[in-house]
């Protein structure tokens, strides 16, 4: 399987600035456990489980979450996302959602040498980074923090940009995981594409959407806004879990 190359990452040329943020919500990324379980090898769920000893798939989900409350760990809040000027080629350095998840991906080529609580907390962080990616605002601008600071109206309360793709939306259509997967519309090639472990790839399709989440008037979120992109938030919930199964299944298959 393919995985990340560094090595195609620039200079740098600013430092993401560090802000709170929740990718998808409590519920958006328990969809994404519950479509990778849906897609992942029986073995691999037994052997992940065992990891987790005794944490569900939600709770682990949503673990880099919950843990931000105590401020011991502020220093993996830049792991959550990425900040790239608009039409910059260019990548931050330091700790951010890739550079984290590629140095996951590199201790589990070697987990051997970690402890049982070590490859847990590894698992932990593929289970919600995966699920960030495919946010489209967890790969967005520096200027606006990520659309935290775009303000707008969501059925006529003040909210802002990244909430209601985080949330907001998802809350809104009532999404659950037979909506999420009855939108696989895959052949069997596509579905192989989709499962290779490349994810400088998949943070390019993700950021590919960022025209859509801008794509406002009068910074009022309308019902064709909600609808057009409640699509995309599917079909994103939707990869974030085949390719959390297919990195899960690499890993933890044996």
């Amino acid at each position: 399987m393919k995985k990340m190359h560094l090595a195609i990452l620039c200079a740098v040329i600013f430092i993401s600035s560090s802000y709170t943020v929740f990718a998808w919500g409590h519920k958006g990324h328990a969809l994404v456990a519950e479509v990778a379980f849906d897609y992942m090898d029986a073995t691999t769920k037994k052997n992940v489980l065992q990891y987790l000893d005794g944490m569900s798939i939600e709770e682990a989900a949503n673990w880099m979450d919950a843990i931000k409350s105590d401020h011991a760990n502020d220093y993996m809040k830049p792991y959550h996302y990425i900040d790239i000027e608009k039409g910059s080629k260019q990548m931050p350095a330091g700790d951010n959602i890739i550079t984290v998840l590629d140095r996951t991906l590199k201790e589990l080529d070697n987990k051997k040498s970690l402890s049982k609580e070590e490859i847990k907390t590894r698992i932990l962080f593929l289970f919600h980074l995966i699920g960030d990616l495919h946010q489209p605002l967890h790969v967005g601008y520096p200027g606006d923090k990520g659309g935290n600071d775009v303000k707008i109206l969501f059925n006529g309360r003040s909210s802002n940009l990244h909430a209601v793709w985080d949330t907001e939306i998802i809350e809104n259509k009532n999404m659950v995981l037979a909506d999420i997967l009855k939108v696989n519309a895959y052949s069997k090639d596509e579905f192989a594409a989709k499962q290779k472990i490349d994810v400088i790839g998949w943070a390019a399709q993700t950021r590919g959407f960022l025209k859509n989440t801008y794509d406002i008037k009068d910074t009022k979120i309308n019902d064709f806004y909600i609808d057009n992109n409640a699509k995309i938030i599917k079909q994103q919930l939707l990869d974030a879990g085949i390719r959390l199964a297919a990195v899960l299944d690499y890993y933890f298959k044996s």
